[in-house]
């Protein structure tokens, strides 16, 4: 990495010592292209449902339950997977009339001992009236239409006061918010839903979706898990969640993210978007073989998927297929010119052949069509890491942690990139905060183990190497850090134990004191 280390001792056995942390320092910053997590573009949440004027009663059809099992993840239209409107519950407060009520505003008079009405004063068929509420009502679903989601906000507002505790023109206020790209304004909406009726399913999971874009993404994954706990359960859900889960970069939520893309299959098994998200994490866990089958069954349900095939180019360029990862790839770009995703993938595919001017502008594109995503500065400064530029690299990281402040990856990430500028103090602070955010990552423990040796703080980076080793236990180059650290510290005793178990690994332990001194005795034998 070409930097001088902090108060090091001058003696050739530490220098020595110190080319072999270095070693383990090249890892630095770098684990973030190869190793952690490429966040997914959530999968389509369930089409949000109209009100739908019901021609047979003339009043509203509440919302379908997202958990009915014949409504799929990505129909449109209204009602269930096919279009038909289902029989709406009792709702006063929402504009719909109670159960077994008159179809119409206006009474029918009767006269006594006659089943018919009298032809002079009553209407042979009641004329339909329309109240102020569902006047806005219709408003609002009519400019949802036309996809002015803020008319169709202040329309359902407007509904909202002269029926300020309908859960339907509420639930339509914050869809309209999320449409409007306004969401926290719909998260508060949504909140306000959960509220009125803490078994919503449909206002915990606009929470959840809400949470999902503001970056939000363990609030994300509580409000879904509170979702399906009020009895959603359908293929939508179990992938979003999966989504959420994996956006969390932990390794622990990474493994869950497999569970609930797995779920959401077996809901729904022709669900593209879940096998090309399973593909995904199925690839970040190195599990290539099944990623690459996941990949495959993605393209098989949608050919046209720019997510399958962004996934799949990144599976390719993992089992170093280039000349297919490069087809994947640019087919993704081509079939979503607009897609952040697309972009970032095709990146990272150019970057692992070195071809960085090319993975440059890849990113850079990608920040351009999203300026709220993290992970394009993420995967830019990774870059500028590999091609010794740090200080880029630590301005890209620095916005991207803006963007995203509880992502680990990038706060590992930034750390390294301080670590290389020689702040060590802002790169442990960063590590640290890494370890905190996923204490089973071994990875920023042991780029903290480096950023000690070279401030001269043995015993702490001893402590961190061998955190990491406790939590990744045949990892060679943990195990040899922790003997840099140990001899470095005056332990030699324990750093020939960290060497030994380096070595029984297949590891090769180059200099080290063991190694020297078995060659002292021979030269007195002789």
């Amino acid at each position: 990495m070409n930097l001088r280390p902090a108060r090091i001792p001058l003696s050739g056995a530490s220098a020595v010592l110190l080319m072999i942390s270095l070693t383990i320092a090249q890892d630095i910053g770098h684990l973030g292209v190869d190793a952690d997590p490429i966040p997914l573009v959530q999968a389509k949440r369930p089409s949000r449902r109209s009100f739908a004027r019901n021609p047979n009663r003339g009043q509203f059809a509440s919302r379908p339950d997202p958990s009915s099992k014949d409504i799929r993840a990505d129909v449109s239209g209204i009602g269930g997977a096919t279009g038909k409107i289902t029989n709406p519950p009792a709702n006063t407060t929402s504009g719909t009339l109670p159960s077994g009520a008159p179809s119409t505003a206006s009474t029918v008079a009767v006269t006594s001992g006659s089943t018919k009405p009298g032809p002079a004063n009553v209407p042979a068929t009641p004329p339909k009236t329309t109240s102020p509420f569902e006047t806005h009502i219709l408003k609002a679903e009519e400019l949802a239409t036309k996809g002015d989601a803020r008319g169709a906000a202040e329309s359902y507002r407007q509904a909202l006061t002269i029926s300020p505790e309908s859960l339907d023109a509420r639930l339509g206020l914050a869809d309209a918010l999320h449409d409007a790209k306004d969401y926290q304004g719909a998260e508060d909406e949504y909140k306000k839903v959960i509220t009125q009726n803490p078994n919503s399913t449909e206002g915990h999971r606009g929470r959840g979706d809400a949470f999902y874009e503001l970056k939000k993404y363990d609030e994300a994954v509580g409000a879904y898990q509170d979702a399906i706990k009020a009895g959603a359960a359908d293929a939508g859900i179990f992938n979003n969640l999966a989504n959420a889960y994996f956006r969390t970069g932990t390794r622990d939520n990474r493994d869950r993210a497999i569970e609930y893309y797995r779920k959401a299959i077996e809901k729904q098994p022709d669900y593209a978007e879940s096998f090309a998200g399973l593909a995904n994490a199925l690839r970040v866990a190195k599990k290539l073989d099944e990623a690459q089958q996941s990949g495959q069954k993605a393209l098989q349900l949608s050919p046209d998927s720019a997510l399958a095939h962004s996934v799949m180019g990144r599976i390719y360029a993992d089992l170093k297929d280039f000349t297919r990862a490069n087809e994947e790839g640019n087919k993704a770009v081509d079939l979503a010119p607009k897609d952040a995703f697309a972009y970032v993938n095709l990146g990272g595919i150019l970057l692992m052949q070195q071809r960085y001017n090319e993975a440059i502008r890849a990113y850079v594109t990608a920040q351009s069509l999203d300026r709220t995503w993290a992970f394009p500065r993420n995967s830019l400064g990774n870059l500028y890491l590999n091609i010794n530029r740090p200080l880029e690299a630590t301005e890209e990281f620095e916005k991207a942690a803006k963007l995203e402040p509880k992502s680990s990856t990038i706060h590992n990430n930034l750390g390294s990139a301080y670590a290389k500028l020689q702040k060590y103090d802002a790169a442990i602070a960063n590590l640290k905060l890494a370890a905190e955010l996923d204490p089973k990552n071994p990875f920023p423990h042991s780029n903290m183990g480096v950023a000690y040796v070279r401030q001269g703080r043995y015993n702490e980076a001893a402590s961190a190497f061998a955190r990491a080793a406790e939590l990744e236990p045949t990892n060679v180059l943990f195990l040899v850090g922790l003997g840099d650290a140990l001899k470095l510290a005056g332990r030699k005793k324990e750093a020939q134990e960290a060497y030994g178990r380096a070595e029984a690994l297949g590891g090769k332990v180059k200099e080290n004191e063991k190694g020297k001194e078995k060659g002292k005795d021979k030269g007195k034998k002789k």
